[in-house]
């Protein structure tokens, strides 16, 4: 059963793909979702965040600046729980090699479908907020 009260980010700067996330999320009983489009929106958002979002989606081309790598920034924010970075087809790599984090953070090699979204939100949704 979803928790429709989780707050998810998704961050991808094409429209159309951003939409079709939130559908899937949505047709799982997820609404409290914001789009955006860019990595900078991203830390407008955590900047002037009063709680964690509880996902944030993000495409690796939201990220212009090659210095900065998603999966740390994802870890360190104090204001994302878990993660879900993708780019490419789809398939899932999950990121084991930190110590454990109180989160679910998953790295995808392509666009997430249905079936990574509801396994991912299946994982989230067993850990105590």
């Amino acid at each position: 059963m979803p928790t429709p009260s989780l707050r998810i980010l998704i961050i991808d700067p094409e429209h159309l793909q951003r939409l079709s996330i939130e559908k899937m999320l949505n047709r799982n009983g997820y609404h409290r979702i914001v789009p955006v489009a860019s990595f900078e929106e991203l830390l407008i958002m955590v900047d002037h965040a009063l709680e964690p979002f509880d996902l944030v989606v993000i495409n690796t081309a939201s990220v212009l600046d090659a210095d900065i790598c998603l999966e740390d920034f994802c870890r360190q924010c104090r204001y994302i729980r878990n993660a879900m970075i993708y780019e490419g087809k789809p398939v899932c790599i999950a990121i084991d090699n930190d110590p454990p984090v109180a989160g679910v953070f998953k790295r995808l090699s392509g666009v997430p479908d249905t079936r990574e979204i509801e396994k991912l939100m299946s994982r989230i949704e067993s850990f105590p907020v």
